[in-house]
């Protein structure tokens, strides 16, 4: 199976989200918003000190809600050439992508592991290496489940 694709800023965006996970996300951003409302709480009855308390937890909360954002905006933009056009061919071996400026080749016994979202398919090399196959560059829904059958015979899922 061969495919042909150029990942786009929303997929990157994606995959960032899909990575970082909403509840690790959310479980961070609950705790930052209990952290500044006791900063609030104890400015209100101890006095100023708590203050700096409110303002490292706020800054906190509103870092991680825009997160894959800014890791999406330094990523993308001071690297384009990871996003350019690439053939990618997948065989029961493995895979073998081919972009203008490199070619790679990757047994499945180099992958973790893969998950699936609503427009990727993600691959995981490590946890900080996750290869993006957007299911846009598949000719039809078949070829979709043809992939995903075979991501699942060679990896397991999560």
């Amino acid at each position: 199976m061969q495919i042909r694709y150029e990942i786009t800023p929303s997929d990157h965006l994606e995959m960032l989200k899909a990575k970082f996970g909403v509840s690790v996300r959310l479980t961070s951003f609950l705790l930052e918003i209990a952290g500044t409302c006791l900063g609030i709480f104890s400015y209100y009855f101890f006095g100023g000190g708590w203050f700096i308390v409110i303002v490292v937890f706020a800054t906190f909360a509103l870092i991680q809600l825009f997160l894959p954002h800014i890791i999406h905006r330094k990523i993308y933009h001071q690297n384009p050439s990871l996003f350019d056009m690439r053939t990618v061919t997948f065989s029961d071996e493995g895979l073998r992508s081919e972009r203008a400026s490199s070619t790679v080749e990757a047994k499945w016994s180099n992958f973790a592991r893969f998950k699936e979202t609503k427009n990727l398919f993600l691959t995981y090399q490590s946890k900080d290496v996750v290869g993006i196959v957007p299911k846009r560059a598949f000719p039809n829904p078949e070829a979709v489940v043809q992939f995903r059958n075979l991501l699942a015979s060679k990896l397991p899922s999560k």
